[in-house]
Formats: C-alpha cells, structure tokens, sequence
C-alpha cells in the first residue's frame, strides 16, 4: 500500500479502527497493510470463490445474474449505441456479468488475476477474457467506451493506478460504472468496524460518494450519475456469511440447508452500495475549463 492517500497524495493518516486509518486532510478511509501485488493476487484463488467468502459462486449463477442485469439496466441509461461500443471490465472473475452483456454491446472484454474464473468465461463461455493485473496489461493502442468495475475497486492494491489507466485507455465520453461499499453510509457509520463490508486485506479501501467521485475527477472522469443500488442475495449465501465464516457455527448453516430454507432469494437496500456513472472529459473541454 501507498504511504500517501491515493485520493489528495498527503500522508497524514491516523488511526480510525483496528486495521483502518483515515486521511487527516481528505477523510479517505483504508486499511493500514503491508502486502505485495502478489499477496494481493493470492487472497483471489479459487478458493476464495468457494467456502472463503461465497458458498459456491457458481451455484448462485442465475441470482448474480439478475442483479448484473440490474446493474446493465442502469448503465444503458447513459449508453449511447452509436458511440459505446466496446467495453471493458475489470474484476469480472467467471464473466457472469460479460455473458449478460454482450447482446448490448459489440465486444466485451474481461480481466481478472483469478484464474479458475478466468478459464471458465473463456471456455465454458466463450468470453474474450485475460488472466492479467490490469496494471500490468499491455492494451496495444487499443480503446473502450465503456469500463465497468462491479464491487471490485475496494479489492485492490492501488485504486488510483487502475483508474489512471482506465481514463487513459478510454475514448472521449466513455463511461466509467463502478459499485462500492459507501463508508459514509448511515448503517456504516452506526456499525462501525463491525460493518459487514470492513474485513481487510480483501476490502483495503473505503469509498465515500465525495471520495470516489475527487479519484475520478483527479483523472479527467466526470460523475454524471449517483445512486444507492438494492441486490438479491440467496438465503444460502447469507447464512454462509453469517453462521460459517463470521459466527462459526457451521451446524446452524447445515441445518438451515437440510431444511431447505437457503433456496430463498431475498432483496435487499442498505443503501451502503453506491453506484456511480462517471464520464471522460474531452481533453479539449478539460483545457478551457
């Protein structure tokens, strides 16, 4: 991790929770780690996606889908048909969101640094799909319209790095979608460091709409869109959450399952999921303002 917030590069950190500090300057929140882009690659193996932090990922296909589609529907809003075409996401682990969208754009791509999932949307789903730290991808000249980043961006070692190179390698009035946990969210603020969305290392930063909107700006994207998304979530994987991994009583989850009652799909608003839309400023228009 930097030593420096990533959001107004001063170094006036102090603790917030454990683990957690907050910028003195800016009140940008992260976790206070010492790890590697290796080590940060490492927390994302299969395993991560099956019995870590998901049940089975795959299992809950068709209910990922449906809040993918979700999110599409939102994000078709600003598309322009003639001008977005190519899109790009990033995070897109087994490509469940790449199969929803390529009927509504011309090409779709995908990169991740989990290679099981990788595989599978390139074989199982025949998704253009690379096992690749997007920092280190080489885009040979070539451009998107369209940079998606689903509950991906507070994975990561560098943030502000990664949305460099996505303005950089997005064509003028490209669109920029991401969901994130917002820390400054009413039930984040009332849990605390008990917030279900703070376990570091794999949640390493914590975004406000105001932070997450100055890291965009710093990089000539403009917020054009602002809201706090619902999702559907199964009963299985909730009871997993809370019975296996956090209270580590495993009986009660395999109860629940025997019972049948983890095949309910529930919705749910916190309204602690931003979803932000933000568009890339002409470089033209960027020098007269």
């Amino acid at each position: 991790m930097s030593n420096s917030c990533i959001i107004c590069n001063q170094s006036n950190a102090l603790p917030l929770y454990p683990g957690i500090v907050k910028c003195s300057d800016c009140s940008y929140i992260y976790a206070d780690l010492d790890m590697s882009q290796e080590e940060f690659e490492k927390l994302y193996t299969s395993g991560y996606f099956n019995g870590e932090e998901y049940s089975d990922y795959l299992a809950d296909k068709e209910i990922t889908q449906i809040n993918f589609n979700a999110r599409l529907s939102t994000l078709n809003k600003f598309v322009n048909k003639d001008q977005h075409k190519k899109l790009l996401e990033i995070g897109c682990a087994y490509g469940l969101f790449l199969d929803c969208a390529r009927n509504n754009f011309q090409e779709v791509t995908g990169v991740d640094v989990t290679p099981e999932g990788v595989e599978y949307a390139k074989n199982t789903l025949s998704l253009d799909a690379y096992k690749v730290d997007l920092e280190k991808w080489d885009f040979k000249g070539q451009k998107f319209d369209v940079a998606c980043m689903w509950d991906t961006i507070e994975h990561l070692k560098r943030p502000d790095i990664y949305i460099k190179k996505i303005s950089e390698n997005l064509n003028d009035n490209g669109l920029v979608a991401i969901t994130t946990g917002d820390i400054e969210s009413f039930v984040a603020k009332f849990r605390k460091n008990k917030w279900r969305l703070i376990h570091p290392p794999t949640h390493a930063h914590y975004f406000s709409i105001e932070s997450l909107s100055k890291l965009l700006e710093n990089n000539g994207l403009k917020v054009i869109h602002s809201e706090h998304c619902g999702f559907y979530r199964s009963i299985e994987n909730i009871a997993y959450n809370i019975f296996v991994l956090r209270l580590k009583q495993k009986w009660i989850y395999k109860t629940l399952k025997f019972l049948g009652l983890t095949k309910i799909n529930l919705y749910m608003n916190l309204y602690d999921i931003m979803y932000l839309v933000a568009q890339k400023v002409p470089e033209a228009d960027t020098h007269k303002s």
